[in-house]
């Protein structure tokens, strides 16, 4: 056989080679991210059975939606068939109040931190609404009743009413988060993210420039189908390696 041949022949072994050491090395790259993923998933299910068991429980908004007052907690209700005319009462101090109760249950034996950003309020001495805030809750303790509210005016929510008829994202919403936590630097954090939001009034179809709060349905009932929420938000966890220094565990592939 001609030398060209031998060279050729070399050069293919050489390639083939080199294609084994590839491969070689692919195989133990993968080995090496299941032997991770294998330990991740470890680890995350441990610090899931020490997790302290924290639950929240929401109520329904109450119906219809309530009066803003100076004079604290709880809201008032607004008079039966009120109405408010455009523009003389758009940007007035009268305001509707959209509203949700929630309370935190920590059902584990470890104290349990929680706390409470946004729209989340609780009434204070005066019954008059303050941040909620950072809480500790001890073993087997309920939170007081905390508030997912806020205050709108007559026109911001009459801005919702045409954003869903045109099929657009509402722009005024409530919105609130909880977390919460044990002490434990290696450990986990539960969150939730709230929001309430909805178009609970409407024109007058009958009056020209008046607005009302949406009446009775024949077949959809209360108003209460004009306001979006939950009563089981998701609750993301986080789960750490080490809290203090801020490093987390991977979330699972496709979380």
């Amino acid at each position: 056989m001609s030398e060209t041949f031998w060279v050729a022949l070399g050069s293919i072994g050489t390639v083939l080679a080199f294609g084994v050491v590839a491969w070689q090395g692919y195989l133990t790259h993968g080995a090496l991210k299941v032997n991770q993923l294998m330990t991740a998933d470890a680890i995350r299910s441990r610090l899931d059975s020490q997790a302290p068991k924290v639950t929240l429980k929401l109520s329904t908004p109450p119906w219809e939606p309530l009066a803003a007052t100076n004079t604290g907690m709880p809201c008032s209700n607004w008079p039966p068939g009120h109405t408010w005319h455009f523009p003389a009462d758009q940007e007035g101090a009268n305001r509707l109040v959209l509203q949700q109760t929630l309370v935190l249950e920590n059902l584990s034996d470890r104290r349990v931190q929680a706390r409470f950003d946004g729209d989340l309020v609780v009434a204070d001495e005066d019954r008059r609404p303050a941040a909620a805030g950072l809480i500790v809750l001890e073993p087997g303790e309920t939170s007081r009743d905390v508030f997912l509210q806020r205050e709108f005016t007559i026109k911001e929510l009459s801005e919702n009413f045409h954003a869903k008829q045109a099929g657009q994202e509402l722009p005024y919403k409530v919105l609130g988060t909880v977390t919460a936590e044990d002490d434990r630097d290696n450990g986990s954090t539960d969150r939730w993210e709230l929001v309430l939001t909805g178009c609970p009034v409407e024109p007058d179809p009958d009056r020209e420039g008046l607005w009302r709060v949406a009446p009775w349905h024949l077949t959809e009932q209360s108003g209460l189908r004009t306001l979006d929420y939950s009563l089981l938000p998701p609750r993301q966890r986080i789960h750490w390696v080490s809290r203090t220094r801020g490093i987390q565990l991977p979330a699972p592939d496709g979380a």
